[in-house]
Formats: C-alpha cells, sequence, structure tokens
C-alpha cells in the first residue's frame, strides 16, 4: 500500500486540529507533522479558531463571520490542493468522508459555540435582574425599618374633593426627617414637578420636588423637616422641576401635621 504524498498529508491539518482523522490517518499526519514546522503552525492556527469558536471570544466577531471565514478558508485549501482535474492520482486526494467529518465537527463546534453565547447572555440578564430585585427589595426593607421606628407618626394628604390620589408622610420627629409615599399620582407635564411644602408658622416653606412613576408611584426618603417653629401642615403643588420659593400653582394635596387634640 503506498504511502499519502506530503501534499496531500499536510492538507489534513485541519481536519487534524478537529479530531477528524481516521487511526491510519493519523499516525501518517503526526508522523509527516513532526518533520514540517509550517504544518505545526497550521495545526495550532486551526485549534485556535476552534478554540474561539467554541469560547465566543469578543475578538473572533460573530459565529457566523468566524464560520463563513473558516470555510472559506478550508474551501480554498481545497481547491487549491485538489482541483477539479482529474490528472492528478487517486490517492493523492482526500477521502470525501474526511470532508464531511470535518465540516460536521465544524458544525458542532459553531453550534457549542452559539449555545454557549446564548447561556451566557440569559445568565447575564438575570444576574441584572435578580441584582435589580435585590435592590429594590433592600431599599423596600430599608423603608419599611425607618417608618416602624418608635415616635415616627403617619400623616395624610389628601386632595380635595378627590379622595383618589393622595401621599402618605412619616415623620419621624426623633430625627427631624420625613418620608414621603406617594400613590395614584397624575402625571406632571415636562418641566414640572410636585413640590412638598411644610406650612410653619402659618406660612409655606418649600421642601423637595418630584416626579410620578408611570404606575402613579412616588417615594422620597430623609426628607428635612423645619425644627424652628411650629409645623402645623404639609401641601402638595405642582412647580417647575427645580422647585419654587413660594407656591405659584393651587394646592393639590393637603393635610394636617398634628393629632387629634394635640395643642
Amino acid at each position: 500500500m503506498s504511502r499519502p504524498e506530503q501534499g496531500s498529508l499536510r492538507d489534513l491539518a485541519p481536519a487534524y486540529a478537529l479530531g477528524a482523522l481516521g487511526p491510519e490517518e493519523m499516525r501518517d499526519f503526526e508522523a509527516f507533522m513532526a518533520g514540517s514546522p509550517e504544518t505545526q503552525r497550521e495545526v495550532a492556527e486551526f485549534r485556535d479558531v476552534a478554540a474561539l469558536l467554541a469560547l465566543g471570544e469578543p475578538e473572533a466577531g460573530t459565529v457566523t463571520d468566524l464560520r463563513n471565514r473558516v470555510l472559506a478558508r478550508v474551501g480554498e485549501e481545497k481547491s487549491r490542493r485538489f482541483p477539479g482535474s482529474r490528472s492528478g492520482s487517486p490517492g493523492s486526494r482526500i477521502p470525501p468522508a474526511v470532508w464531511g467529518a470535518l465540516a460536521a465537527s465544524l458544525i458542532a463546534v459553531i453550534g457549542l459555540g452559539a449555545a454557549l453565547l446564548s447561556l451566557r447572555g440569559n445568565l447575564a440578564r438575570l444576574n441584572r435582574d435578580l441584582a435589580a430585585r435585590q435592590e429594590r427589595l433592600q431599599a423596600r426593607e430599608a423603608t419599611l425599618n425607618a417608618i416602624l421606628e418608635p415616635g415616627v407618626e403617619l400623616y395624610q394628604l389628601t386632595s380635595s374633593g378627590d379622595p383618589d390620589p393622595g401621599i402618605q408622610l412619616f415623620w419621624d420627629r426623633k430625627r427631624s426627617s420625613a418620608i414621603i409615599n406617594g400613590f395614584r399620582l397624575k402625571p406632571v407635564p415636562d418641566g414640572k414637578a410636585y413640590q412638598l411644602w411644610f406650612i410653619k408658622d402659618g406660612k409655606p416653606v418649600p421642601s423637595v420636588t418630584f416626579r410620578p412613576e408611570a404606575t402613579g408611584h412616588a417615594r422620597v426618603e430623609q426628607v428635612p423637616v423645619p425644627t424652628d417653629g411650629k409645623v402645623s401642615a404639609a401641601a402638595i403643588t405642582v412647580e417647575p422641576a427645580g422647585g419654587s420659593p413660594q407656591p405659584t400653582s393651587p394646592i393639590l394635596l393637603v393635610g394636617p401635621l398634628q393629632k387629634a387634640g394635640a395643642g
């Protein structure tokens, strides 16, 4: 049985790199490769390509682009080494089964790479969602702990003649701070915001501004409450987004900040 020519052996580099050779072909190729540094470099290059396909390295570009480049290169090598003419000896051609195994190996590696990329993307999205949910839960827990502190008092700000929207004001007198929790609030125009006012000694004192979410909810924490003077009520108006030193629109919600019977 004649031994394969060196040219045909070198053309087995892609198949060898992907493990698509039979035992006899593998022995012949490895014996040839041991004395051919150029073939060794080609095998290393094909193995790098296979690794990039499997791992989905960013520098390799998209899976489709890389697959096309690899298949094109294999096709060029096949055409260059084995032109369509029939003048060459049968022994100089790579058997069709080898090219079929090579193509199958490439498809399998590309499929694994695409699946891995998809799994990585899904895992990244899940991690982001989990982190966002964890952050929301921690914020809600902190708010709940704050409003359950001893001495925190709850007051309601309501709309005259329209009981739908409302604001809960949790006043921590010990720390002179408040948490406001709005619900069913109507949207405000661009460039506008709701503004909180404390009524101190009968005069409005400007406080924070805020915009509700699309759901109509709003929450603002650590709102300073005036300490010098008597704070008797709180109110809400719509003002420019940066706030106003004095109310410029009618009061939308208002409520007393004194318990019934308090002097």
